[in-house]
């Protein structure tokens, strides 16, 4: 009786899956092949001139406080897919806050690498450990989240250089998910 137990039990678990396996009698277990994302070294850029900002319309931010990027220094790493740039948050009254950071589209997460002020000797405060937090992490006034989503990412892709440049402009292209593969640039 086990016998017949065990033979039948073998026989279900040999049983095709799919009509690949029904018609060819293979049972090949297909494995992605899915690297570990492996953050690359990070050189913090020079802090930028003061003309050097381009600003930047975050609906996040309260009113009185405005946002600029560094346009130099945006890139997005080919290696490990962070987009980094320069962002300054000005109040009205002159108060600033710079810091150099990351965003991982397919993760949603950001990262502050330095801090800068040209008043301080030296102008750039390297974070001595960087740690990766949530773009949702915040209740209100989430400008990075809103950075992220519409300058940044399509999706979970970073977007081209190019399309940044023009979505802080106020300018959008529809979200193609092939466009990071064509050679347009």
């Amino acid at each position: 009786m086990l016998f017949i137990l065990l033979l039948a039990c073998a026989g279900v678990s040999a049983a095709p899956t799919d009509r690949y396996e029904e018609l060819t009698g293979e049972q090949d277990d297909f494995e992605a092949d899915v690297k570990e994302w492996k953050e690359f070294r990070t050189e913090v850029p020079p802090f930028p001139p003061e003309d050097a900002w381009v600003p930047v319309s975050l609906d996040s931010l309260p009113e009185k406080l405005h946002a600029y990027l560094h346009m130099d220094s945006l890139n997005v790493s080919d290696r490990d897919f962070v987009v980094r740039y320069w962002l300054l948050v000005r109040s009205e009254r002159g108060g600033y806050t710079a810091t150099f950071e990351g965003v991982r589209c397919d993760t949603r997460e950001y990262v502050v690498y330095a801090y800068g002020d040209p008043r301080r000797s030296p102008a750039i405060r390297k974070v001595k450990l960087p740690k990766w937090r949530s773009l949702w992490g915040q209740k209100s006034g989430n400008y990075r989240q809103e950075l992220a989503e519409d300058v940044f990412c399509a999706g979970e892709t970073p977007r081209r250089k190019y399309q940044m440049e023009q979505a802080v402009k106020g300018l959008y292209e529809a979200h193609n998910p092939f466009n990071n593969w064509m050679n347009d640039d």
